[in-house]
Parts: C-alpha cells; sequence; structure tokens
C-alpha cells in the first residue's frame, strides 16, 4: 500500500527555486486558492528540507518543531 508522504508547501516561488537548486524535487505545483495568479509548490516534507528553508530565509530551525 503506498503510503502519502508529508508535503511542505512553498508559496514564495524564489523559495522554491532556491530549494530546486539545493537538491530537492518539486512534487507538484497548483494555483493558490485565495490568489489564482500565484502558484504553490509541493516538497516532501523532512527535517532537512527544513533546516535548509530556515538558512535560506536566515533562521534557525529546532528540530522539536
Amino acid at each position: 500500500m503506498n503510503e502519502k508522504k508529508p508535503l511542505k508547501l512553498v508559496y514564495k516561488k524564489t523559495l522554491a527555486i532556491n530549494l530546486v537548486k539545493m537538491g530537492h524535487d518539486i512534487e507538484y505545483t497548483a494555483r493558490n486558492k485565495n490568489n489564482p495568479r500565484y502558484q504553490v509548490f509541493f516538497f516532501i516534507d523532512s527535517p532537512k528540507l527544513r533546516r535548509e528553508i530556515a538558512k535560506i530565509n536566515g533562521q534557525d530551525y529546532d528540530e522539536g518543531f
């Protein structure tokens, strides 16, 4: 049985591009429900992804959250 992997939604295009450059794959994209002019990018959620999002944003990542 295929187990669904948790996904992390990214609303900022430049953040998604930087994550792809760091080796993460986009699972798929969809239109933003609140503003259809924009896309939402879906990545498989992992501690590594969250650490790198924090690094790009100039923040610290605490594993417990």
